[in-house]
C-alpha cells in the first residue's frame, strides 16, 4: 500500500520540523509527504522547501481551516492510504506499519486512528473518541499511563478518532468525499467524517500500536475562550447535520444541571443562538 502523509501548517515554521524530522526516521517510509502552507505569513513554505526537499509544498493564499487545508492536500495525494498529521505531532519510527497492517487485514476498515501520547511519552491523550448525545466529545483512555514494554493492545472499533493523526482509505474518500470545509476554522470535522464513514458501511478503528506523540493545541490553546467558541459552535453545526436535536437538547439540559460549566456559558449561548438562526433560515427556505 502506498501512503501519502498530509500536514497542514498555519504559521508553523517553529514546529513543522517536528513531524518532518520524525517522518525521516520512519520505517516503512511514507510514499509522499505533502505540507499545506495554509495561508502562513511566517515563511513556513519556504522553510520546508529549503530544508525538506522530499516534501511537496502546497500554498493556500488564505487560511482554509483544518478541513479545507487537508482537502487541498488530499486532492494532491496519490496514496492508497492518506494520513492526516498535525504539525505538532511526532510519530514514532514504527507507527505506520500497524496502520497498514490493519488496512490490509480488514478491507472494511475505512478510517483508522492512532494512540496519541502527551510529550512525556507515557500518558495517553487519545485512544479513540466518544460522542455524547449532545455532541460533546471525549478521549478514550485519557490520562492513563503506558507501562514500559507492555503491548498497548489490539485494534478496535471506536465512534471516531482524532484528526491529529488519522489514516483514511482511498476508497472512503471516493465514496463519501473529503472533509466538510464548513467546519471552519477547526473542530468536529473529523467527528463528522467518521460518522459519515460509518453510515456508509465503513469501520472506524483505533490502532493502539501506532503511536504518535502530540504536543497539543499549538495554534489554539485548549479551554481558552477562543477554543470554547469554536468547539461549541461546530458542535452544534455537527448536531444540526446529524439530526436528533430533541435528544441532543435533553442531553444538553442534563449536562448543564449536572456539571454547571459556567465558564462555558458565553460560548454556549452564542452557539445556541447560531444554531437557532440556522434552523430559522432553513425553515424559511
Amino acid at each position: 500500500m502506498n501512503t501519502s502523509v498530509v500536514i497542514v501548517c498555519l504559521n508553523g515554521r517553529d514546529r513543522i520540523a517536528m513531524p518532518l524530522d520524525a517522518l525521516r526516521s520512519c520505517d516503512p517510509a511514507p510514499g509522499e509527504i505533502i505540507v499545506v502552507d495554509n495561508g502562513s505569513t511566517d515563511g513556513t513554505g519556504d522553510f520546508v522547501r529549503r530544508n525538506y526537499p522530499e516534501a511537496i509544498v502546497l500554498r493556500a493564499s488564505r487560511n482554509l481551516g483544518f478541513a479545507g487545508g487537508n482537502n487541498l492536500g488530499i486532492g494532491r495525494a496519490t496514496g492508497d492510504i492518506v494520513v492526516l498529521l498535525n504539525d505538532d505531532t511526532e510519530p514514532r519510527a514504527n507507527w505506520l506499519a500497524p496502520l497498514l497492517a490493519e488496512f490490509r487485514a480488514n478491507p472494511k476498515t475505512g478510517v483508522a486512528g492512532c494512540l496519541l501520547l502527551y510529550p512525556d511519552n507515557v500518558t495517553v491523550q487519545h485512544c479513540g473518541g466518544r460522542i455524547e448525545p449532545n455532541g460533546l466529545t471525549s478521549h478514550i483512555a485519557w490520562g492513563r499511563k503506558l507501562r514500559p514494554g507492555r503491548d498497548p493492545g489490539e485494534a478496535r472499533d471506536v465512534p471516531y478518532a482524532t484528526g491529529a493523526a488519522l489514516a483514511i482509505r482511498r476508497e472512503v474518500i471516493d465514496d463519501i468525499g473529503p472533509l466538510d470545509a464548513r467546519y471552519w476554522p477547526i473542530y468536529f470535522e473529523e467527528v463528522d467524517y467518521c460518522v459519515r464513514a460509518r453510515r456508509a458501511g465503513w469501520n472506524v478503528r483505533v490502532v493502539p500500536r501506532s503511536i504518535v506523540v502530540h504536543h497539543e493545541s499549538q495554534t489554539t490553546v485548549a479551554w481558552s475562550p477562543g477554543f470554547l467558541a469554536k468547539y461549541h459552535r461546530n458542535r452544534w453545526r455537527f448536531l444540526l447535520r446529524t439530526k436528533g436535536l430533541r435528544r441532543a437538547a435533553r442531553a444538553e439540559w442534563r449536562w448543564w444541571r449536572q456539571h454547571r460549566p459556567w465558564n462555558q456559558l458565553a460560548p454556549c449561548a452564542k452557539a445556541y443562538a447560531w444554531a437557532a438562526l440556522s434552523l430559522l433560515r432553513r425553515d424559511a427556505r
